[in-house]
C-alpha cells in the first residue's frame, strides 16, 4: 500500500470498524495496535469447554451497530435472563423489580424520541456472544479491504505531532508514521495518563479530560464442573447475585451448564483493593469469597475448579482502567473530547459518547462511524 491518507491509533472495536469504513468509501488506512493481538478491552479466552470473557461481555441491547455486524458474519448471540438482579444479606432476599424497571425507564432518555414501550423493552434485552465476544472483532477485521488498509501490532504509539493536514506520529520503537489526517481510539485512561503526548497539546479538551473518569474493575471467572454446580441453589442461570459484600459485591453467570462459568464481580474502591494482585491470587480470592456465597462445601469447589482467569485492566498499560464515566459537570464531555481538531486529529472511542453509549461495544462502534463521516466530510 503506498502512503497511508488516515493512520488510526488503536485496533480495538472503534479502530477497527473506522478502518473497515474508510476503506470501504477508498480511502487509504494505516493501523497501529499496541498491542499483539486485536479488539482492545475486548479479550476472550478460549477454554476447553468454551469462551471464558475477560473484557467486554453484554450485548447492551438490540443495537444495530453490533446487530448489522452479527447478521452479516452468521454470529450466534445468546440472550440472557430478564430478570431482575437477586439482593442477598444471607438468606435469599426477594428480587427488587422495582429496581428491573428503573434501569428500564432509564433507557427512555437514550435512542429515538419517539418509540413503543415494545421498542424500548427490546432495547434493555441483553445478550452475550455464545462462541465469544472476540468473533465480533474477528467478523469486523475480516471485512476490512486489506488492498486499502494496513494493521499492525506491537506498534506503540508514543507521540504526536500535528499541523493542519499533516500528522507524525513517533513510536516507542524510534519509527515514524505520517499521514494527512490520524485518528486517536485509545482508551480514556490512555489519555489522561499523557502516554501519548500531543504537540501541540489538545486545546480545548483540557476539561474534558478533567471531567471524564476512568473506571476501575475486578472480574474473575471461575470454570466450575457441572457435578459441583448442581449442589448449589442461590445463584440461577444467567442470574445475577448481588451481596454487597466484599471483595466481589456482585456475581453472576457467564456461560450455564454443563459447563457453567461464575465470574466475580468488583467496582471502585473493591477492585482497587484488589489491584496489583496476580491473576493466581484473584483467583485464590475469588474461590474463597464464592464458597459462602454458593453455600458450596470448600473441598469439593476446589476439587471441581476446572480453572480461573482474571485481567487486571488497570494495571494494563494499553487500557488503564474498565470503562470511562462522567463525573460531575461532565454531562457533555464526551462529545467535547470527541470534537475533530482542525480536520486533521479526530477522536473516537466509548468515552467520546455523550447520548448514555459510552462504556459500551455499540457505543464504540457508533463513535467510530461517527469520526468517519467527519473525516470524509473534511
Amino acid at each position: 500500500m503506498t502512503d497511508p491518507q488516515v493512520v488510526i491509533i488503536g485496533a480495538g472495536v472503534a479502530g477497527l470498524t473506522a478502518a473497515r469504513e474508510l476503506a470501504a468509501a477508498g480511502t487509504r488506512v494505516l493501523v497501529l495496535e499496541a498491542r499483539d493481538r486485536l479488539g482492545g478491552r475486548v479479550l476472550t479466552h478460549h477454554a476447553a469447554e468454551g469462551p471464558v470473557e475477560l473484557g467486554a461481555e453484554f450485548v447492551h441491547g438490540a443495537f444495530p451497530e453490533i446487530l448489522t455486524v452479527v447478521e452479516e458474519a452468521g454470529l450466534r448471540l445468546r440472550e440472557g435472563g430478564r430478570g431482575a438482579p437477586g439482593r442477598t444479606a444471607g438468606p435469599r432476599q426477594p428480587a427488587d423489580y422495582f429496581a428491573a424497571m428503573d434501569r428500564l425507564l432509564g433507557l427512555a432518555s437514550v435512542g429515538a424520541a419517539d418509540e413503543s414501550f415494545q421498542q424500548l423493552v427490546a432495547r434493555a434485552r441483553q445478550f452475550r456472544f455464545a462462541d465469544g465476544y472476540d468473533g465480533l472483532v474477528t467478523a469486523i477485521f475480516q471485512r476490512i479491504d486489506s488492498r486499502l488498509c494496513d494493521v499492525q501490532c506491537n506498534v506503540v504509539a508514543t507521540a504526536v505531532e500535528w499541523r493542519r493536514k499533516r500528522v507524525l506520529i513517533r513510536t516507542a520503537a524510534g519509527a515514524e508514521f505520517t499521514a494527512p489526517q490520524a485518528i486517536v481510539t485509545v482508551p480514556l485512561g490512555v489519555l489522561k495518563a499523557g502516554a501519548l503526548h500531543f504537540t501541540p497539546t489538545l486545546t480545548g479538551k483540557e476539561q474534558a479530560l478533567r471531567v471524564l473518569e476512568m473506571g476501575a474493575a475486578v472480574r474473575v471467572s471461575l470454570c466450575l464442573e457441572s457435578e459441583v454446580w448442581a449442589t448449589q441453589d442461590r445463584l440461577a442461570d444467567d442470574g445475577f447475585l448481588l451481596t454487597g459484600e466484599p471483595p466481589f459485591p456482585a456475581w453472576w453467570v457467564s456461560r450455564p451448564p454443563p459447563y457453567p462459568v461464575v465470574t466475580a464481580w468488583a467496582g471502585g474502591l473493591h477492585a482497587r483493593a484488589l489491584a496489583g494482585l496476580s491473576e493466581a491470587q484473584q483467583v485464590r480470592v475469588a474461590v474463597d469469597a464464592v464458597t459462602p456465597v454458593l453455600g458450596i462445601d470448600p473441598v469439593r469447589l476446589h476439587q471441581g475448579l476446572r480453572g480461573g482467569f482474571s485481567h487486571d485492566w488497570q494495571a494494563d498499560p494499553f487500557s488503564c482502567g474498565a470503562y470511562s464515566y462522567a463525573a460531575v459537570g461532565g454531562s457533555v464531555a464526551g462529545e467535547e473530547l470527541g470534537a475533530p481538531l482542525d480536520g486533521t486529529l479526530f477522536f473516537a472511542g466509548e468515552a467520546t459518547e455523550s447520548d448514555g453509549q459510552n462504556a459500551t461495544v455499540h457505543g464504540a462502534i457508533a463513535s467510530a462511524q461517527r469520526v468517519v463521516r467527519e473525516v470524509l466530510r473534511s
